[in-house]
């Protein structure tokens, strides 16, 4: 309690929610732009300062420091009451969909308060904070005052896994139980009479050529990549994918040279956009010799 910090020492896995966004990625300014990070860490006593080191999948490590301030305009971060806090020139209006909802809250200020839990995890509070303020002219530079009865706070939860190797991360458990479901669901699906007459009805019999190359994709998928589907397409086939980050397309078109004699491979133009949870999505034309 009062300014005692707590201690929030360990690895913990790193994922794309506010929390790891803010805690680890915000302060190494040196952290590679494309890459597979496994986890981060913090070191040191909070009290003083912490150590931030992210460590990607291929090994490279990269540091960063968080100092302690006396309050909230000093610091990095500073200690209250339990958590570990961090003001408003390190939060961006990037979280603040978590709580406009329909649209008659307005974050002017945020805030992160970042605690240990008893499964050694850690938790973040985001704090949103809504006000209408009186505005005095005094030249350039000049923001207002908060009006404090028209102050009103909303809040988001995030969290970051301990770390332990023998895991798979976050991410990747989210997408093998959304394919499971998906598995799940198709299976029971498939037993029902009335699915398979529509079936029947509005597809053409399967195409084992078609499901060969299918295959041959599936061998080449790197981690992260999800092949949508597979068409034909002029003298050869597209290919649909969903993926993270972009360096994981160039390692799934590396992969496939190896699948055969290929005659043609290339990013299909005009096809790449990004879904609402912000991965890739792309087409790739391949042709093999024939």
């Amino acid at each position: 309690k009062g300014s005692a910090c707590p201690s929030v020492s360990g690895r913990y896995f790193h994922s794309a929610d506010p929390l790891t966004q803010l805690l680890a990625v915000r302060h190494v300014t040196d952290a590679p732009t494309q890459g597979d990070i496994a986890y981060f860490e913090l070191a040191g006593d909070a009290s003083s300062g912490l150590a931030v080191t992210l460590v990607y999948r291929d090994s490279v490590t990269r540091r960063g420091q968080l100092r302690r301030g006396k309050g909230a305009w000093d610091g990095d971060y500073f200690c209250d009451d339990g958590w570990l806090k961090f003001g408003d020139g390190e939060i961006s209006a990037r979280w603040d969909s978590a709580v406009t909802g329909n649209g008659d809250f307005s974050p002017q200020r945020r805030g992160l308060w970042v605690a240990p839990t008893g499964a050694h995890d850690l938790v973040g509070r985001l704090v949103f904070v809504d006000y209408t303020q009186f505005n005095v002219w005094c030249g350039d530079g000049c923001k207002g005052f908060p009006i404090p009865w028209t102050i009103r706070r909303k809040y988001a939860w995030s969290r970051a896994e301990a770390f332990d190797k023998t895991r798979p991360t976050p991410d990747m458990r989210e997408r093998e139980q959304a394919v499971a479901n998906g598995t799940a669901a198709l299976d029971r699906a498939t037993h029902d009479p009335v699915w398979q007459e529509e079936q029947a009805l509005e597809h053409e019999p399967s195409d084992p050529e078609l499901e060969g190359i299918r295959r041959r994709c599936l061998m080449a998928l790197p981690e992260g990549v999800l092949l949508r589907a597979v068409t034909r397409r002029d003298q050869g086939y597209h290919l649909s994918l969903e993926f993270e980050e972009l360096y994981q397309l160039d390692d799934f078109m590396q992969r496939l040279q190896g699948t055969g004699p290929v005659a043609e491979l290339k990013v299909a133009p005009l096809y790449r956009a990004k879904t609402t949870r912000g991965h890739w999505t792309d087409v790739v034309y391949l042709r093999y010799e024939r």
